[in-house]
């Protein structure tokens, strides 16, 4: 019964300021893409793993993992306009067979092994899907095109979810077929009527998309 991974490292990343690819900026001495590539391969939850890079990174990628040493790597894909095409491409390399698939984004590199268990094991009890998340503890305001505030929301029950998010293969192959777009897999699959399941993340599994984020996250290696 084997757990796929699909890292989706497909983002053009302008809000870095760089020339390259986000998944490619230097993490320390490496490339973004290194540090989740690392810790997936060495999870003892993952069996394999699929990397979507950006288009024309393939070989790079493929690079990096050798250099690595990241044995569970079986194919590298080119990702596609939007996150959902990405990850559409990516789960084409999944086999039938398999029990599950974890997709994680390479933006949030200090993934951990506890996170990658705590979101497979709810999968066991008939959940279509489940993500990592954290309760929202701020006072959230809707604001409307001129600034102004239109409405406090009520921040009970308000979670901000993160990646990896675990499906069963026929569950997000389902939601995914349908040629629809969300920002995370988990809206695909509520929007095909599965169930998902939030359980408790990480506050260091952070985002990185500007460069304050990426010195944070170095900070922390």
């Amino acid at each position: 019964m084997s757990v796929w991974a699909i890292l989706v490292a497909a983002g053009r990343g302008e809000r870095l300021g760089s020339d390259q690819p986000k998944a490619f900026v230097k993490l320390g001495e490496l490339p973004l893409l290194a540090e989740p590539l690392r810790r997936l391969d060495d999870s003892e939850w993952v069996d394999a793993i699929v990397v979507v890079a950006p288009p024309g990174w393939e070989e790079p990628a493929i690079l990096l993992a050798e250099e690595l040493g990241c044995a569970k790597v079986r194919a590298c894909v080119a990702g596609g306009e939007t996150r959902a095409d990405s990850v559409r491409a990516g789960l084409a390399e999944v086999p039938d067979d398999a029990a599950a698939v974890l997709v994680h984004d390479a933006a949030r590199p200090l993934l951990t092994d506890e996170v990658i268990g705590r979101v497979l094991a709810p999968l066991a009890d008939g959940w279509e899907g489940v993500v990592p998340g954290l309760p929202v503890s701020d006072t959230v305001k809707r604001v409307g095109s001129d600034g102004g505030v239109e409405e406090t929301v009520a921040r009970d029950g308000l979670w901000t979810v993160q990646t990896p998010q675990a499906f069963p293969v026929d569950a997000l192959r389902r939601a995914v077929s349908g040629g629809a777009d969300a920002t995370d897999c988990a809206g695909l699959v509520e929007a095909a009527g599965g169930r998902v399941k939030v359980v408790p993340g990480d506050p260091l599994l952070l985002k990185v998309t500007t460069a304050e984020d990426l010195a944070r996250v170095a900070s922390l290696l």
